[in-house]
């Protein structure tokens, strides 16, 4: 079978369309295709040569596609394809991006206004070229909106006395406990439940034991040089209130009381509205909003409305 994807574009009176099923298995399966369209041919006979035995693969391993090229000298029709792939230690492929419904459907809205725009170029398209920069304009529109959307970061929790050792006892318990509930059988079931106890217990004890030596350790930091330092304080219960310290003014001055520092912290907040300082639209805006009056009243609720709302509401909520 020839096909474009995998061999040049040869004219001839044979069906276009052999390789379809394939090209219709490559498709559902999201397949990558090894080629170069300068190599030798890979089949080759004194009656002609042609381009049918394919090397593909998955979009990860594709990416670690290395000097893929195509060897005459054997004795066969079949040439060798030899190509070498990176090794695994090498830096991890981007993580697939995973889209809500809204998300989606805003892609979906940007798209369906970009193909309105492009709907007359297509009648215009009579070759590869502007079909193939067709379809870049589409795929460009598709990128800038989903990268337009913030990135879900996965925040993990990061203690210092968390080690191997909790790590592996963490995916031993989770195991135990995957195959306690996963059996059906009452006997069975119950030999595992009381593993999967036993496991868990020790694993809570463990983590009890973990955490307080690390809080031991820091103690022993905290008070290497004063033993009546933070710890003492907070068994004592003699952790003071923070005092407000003073804060520097628009003058270049401190304050010396707690008052002046309250009342200088409330400014810069909340600035007062001196109406001399303010631009023309501003000035527009307030002069609106005092000269307002309207005596059109909003219609009531009617009985649709109000039992709408009774039966939306969650309940056992005021």
């Amino acid at each position: 079978m020839r096909h474009e994807l995998w061999g040049p574009e040869i004219h001839n009176h044979r069906i276009s369309d052999q390789a379809a099923p394939l090209v219709s298995f490559i498709l559902k399966y999201d397949l990558i295709i090894w080629y170069d369209k300068d190599s030798e041919p890979t089949f080759e006979t004194v009656n002609g040569k042609i381009w049918i035995d394919i090397t593909m693969s998955s979009a990860n391993l594709a990416n670690k596609k290395m000097n893929w090229q195509v060897i005459k000298n054997n004795f066969s029709d079949h040439n060798y394809l030899v190509f070498n792939v990176e090794s695994f230690n090498a830096a991890r492929d981007p993580p697939r991006i995973f889209f809500n419904h809204r998300q989606i459907l805003k892609i979906c809205k940007a798209v369906h206004q970009k193909f309105l725009e492009l709907q007359e170029e297509i009648q215009t398209v009579d070759s590869k070229q502007k079909l193939k920069k067709w379809v870049e304009e589409l795929t460009i529109t598709i990128n800038q909106i989903s990268q337009s959307f913030p990135r879900k970061v996965i925040k993990h929790l990061r203690v210092p006395w968390w080690d191997s050792e909790l790590e592996v006892n963490r995916k031993k318990t989770r195991a135990l406990r995957s195959r306690y509930q996963r059996c059906r059988r009452e006997e069975e079931r119950s030999m595992r439940r009381i593993v999967y106890k036993k496991q868990e217990a020790h694993y809570k004890w463990l983590i009890k034991q973990k955490c307080r030596a690390s809080f031991e350790l820091f103690c022993q930091q905290v008070v290497a040089n004063n033993a009546f330092d933070l710890p003492y304080k907070i068994a004592a219960g003699k952790i003071r209130k923070t005092v407000l310290q003073s804060v520097k003014t628009s003058n270049g001055q401190f304050t010396n009381t707690i008052e002046e520092t309250i009342q200088t912290i409330v400014q810069a907040l909340f600035p007062t509205d001196d109406s001399t300082q303010e631009t023309h639209v501003q000035r527009k805006k307030r002069e609106t909003v005092n000269i307002y009056s309207s005596t059109i009243l909003d219609k009531q609720f009617t009985k649709q409305e109000i039992a709408y709302a009774i039966s939306t509401m969650k309940k056992k909520k005021a």
